[in-house]
């Protein structure tokens, strides 16, 4: 599977970074304490959350014509959309959904994902999911994601160094999740996926999606990487 360009982008980054203050990609004695332990997971390890589809839809009615598109490119046709849940201070649900954007919106280069740490109105009104938003406290840059057919991730991973700040969980909504709707490969596997169910997912790994109807939804959120919120992690994984 190739790497995408702005993965090679990053790759140079974290080289340049260590030339320049080895200190900043070393990681802790809690980071290796983090990373063995959620290296014990599977790749994609199914959490006991409660996730209620139908007042989830019926709570998104007033934001169906809010979604904005997530990381446009010139050039480039990709039909996914995105809709922010924890952004910067006064973000509205249509701010702040990718870093790069953030950081071109804000003049702010240091902005990371655990800066974003504040929820918009949209997180506020979803009450169909403050029992995983509320479980983690706090959390980092979180979103909506809704592909239509032909939307697109390029095989990229997330924040591969050990010292990563945080961790992520992904919840797919709805029920167009299955092989024929939605695609989500890693490590050259497509994983079969449930409707309404969250994940831990080791975007560390090599991985990139496909859909192939509409309204292919999913949750991301950013997780502080701390052994208290690992132990939390543990204790809703569903084969332990």
């Amino acid at each position: 599977m190739a790497v995408g360009k702005a993965n090679r982008s990053n790759q140079a980054n974290y080289w340049f970074n260590f030339k320049r203050d080895p200190k900043s990609v070393e990681p802790s004695a809690e980071d290796i304490k983090c990373e063995l332990q959620l290296q014990a997971l599977c790749d994609f390890e199914p959490l006991n959350f409660n996730i209620d589809y139908s007042k989830f839809k019926k709570e998104m009615e007033p934001y169906e014509d809010k979604w904005v598109p997530y990381l446009e490119r010139e050039g480039v046709t990709n039909n996914r959309q995105g809709l922010c849940l924890y952004g910067l201070p006064g973000d509205n649900p249509w701010d702040s959904l990718s870093l790069p954007e953030a950081r071109k919106r804000t003049g702010r280069q240091d902005l990371h994902e655990l800066d974003f740490d504040t929820p918009t109105q949209l997180a506020n009104d979803l009450e169909s999911l403050k029992e995983i938003l509320g479980f983690w406290k706090p959390i980092g840059r979180s979103m909506l994601v809704k592909t239509n057919a032909g939307g697109w991730f390029p095989p990229h991973k997330d924040h591969p160094l050990l010292n990563r700040t945080c961790f992520r969980v992904i919840a797919f909504l709805g029920n167009n999740v299955d092989h024929e709707s939605y695609e989500w490969e890693m490590n050259n596997r497509i994983w079969p996926l449930r409707p309404n169910r969250a994940y831990y997912v080791d975007t560390r790994k090599t991985h990139r999606t496909h859909s192939w109807q509409d309204n292919s939804i999913h949750l991301i959120m950013n997780v502080p990487k701390t052994w208290e919120n690992v132990m939390k992690l543990l204790s809703r994984t569903k084969n332990f």
